[in-house]
């Protein structure tokens, strides 16, 4: 029998996450052999979300891993649609296990009418989140129309340290030209990472780049989907770990082409304050740098 397979005569039960270990790091050059839909009309939204398939998505996790955030997201913004996208497949199936697991305890189980409980209208259903398997560096056009995300999120990436290996790195010119593409006018993107010298590349593209304005700490603060940044699975290795982190948000612009004055490239010490904001800060002294790679 699969391990794997979690069902049993009660309905579908969580998977355990031993079964679907998988390898930190993918090729994101060769994954390209994946279905996409023509138009961003044919993605199959009644597959995705069976009870939600009139609306659109509206939150985007890219590299999306054990679902952690996307599962938090669900639940801070029970009325969007959040999607995962997550290039080894093992983890989306697992995600997706998990996802199907929730729902169906969602629609089992009953209120217990005490006083703490939360109100039948606010218990997480799930219905409002899925993961899928693919490369998010290809065809982000496909699946989602212009402007249509408000929220992109990009949780520890792989940071590729060899110079050679610089162009897999998912912020990139190219790469912010189709993620400004999907995005509102005024839509956030978040990047949150472990790694200094990564945190002062993805930094310094996007403040160079004319579709994005920097978020300062005050909007960081009052942003309830940041905190939910330093809890995900990667996230709370870094901590155990003692480990920096570091924390920025971008805004899509009205107007790229509008002038203004050259934005300021702040240093990480700005995103490290950020993700004490949010709710860490790395002992004195156990500071590690890339630990959980």
């Amino acid at each position: 029998a699969d391990k794997r397979q979690a069902d049993d005569t009660d309905g579908p039960k969580p998977p355990q996450k031993k079964f679907f270990r998988s390898r930190a790091h993918s090729n994101v050059l060769n994954n390209n052999d994946l279905w996409f839909p023509a138009t961003p009309q044919d993605v199959p939204l009644s597959s995705y979300f069976p009870r939600r398939s009139t609306q659109n998505i509206r939150f985007v996790d890219v590299g999306s891993g054990f679902g952690s955030l996307c599962l938090s997201l669900a639940r801070t913004f029970p009325h969007e649609l959040v999607l995962g996208i997550e290039i080894r497949p093992k983890l989306v199936e697992y995600v997706q296990k998990r996802i199907v697991a929730l729902r169906h305890e969602a629609s089992t189980s009953e209120p217990d009418g005490s006083a703490t409980s939360m109100p039948a209208d606010l218990q997480p259903t799930y219905d409002n989140v899925w993961s899928i398997h693919h490369n998010a560096m290809r065809f982000m056009p496909n699946f989602f129309e212009k402007g249509q995300l408000e929220k992109l999120f990009i949780c520890f990436p792989d940071p590729h340290f060899k110079r050679k290996n610089h162009r897999k790195r998912i912020i990139s010119q190219p790469l912010l030209a189709e993620f400004g593409y999907t995005l509102a006018s005024g839509a956030i993107l978040y990047i949150i990472t472990d790694v200094s010298e990564l945190m002062e590349w993805m930094v310094g593209r996007l403040t160079e780049s004319p579709l994005f304005d920097r978020l300062p700490r005050e909007a960081l603060r009052a942003d309830p989907a940041v905190p939910l940044l330093i809890h995900t699975d990667e996230g709370s290795k870094v901590q155990r770990n003692n480990g920096n982190m570091f924390i920025a948000a971008f805004r899509k612009r009205e107007d790229p082409t509008a002038p203004r004055e050259d934005p300021v490239l702040l240093g990480n010490d700005e995103a490290a304050a950020a993700a004490s904001d949010a709710g860490y800060t790395p002992e004195a002294g156990g500071e590690l740098r890339g630990k959980s790679w």
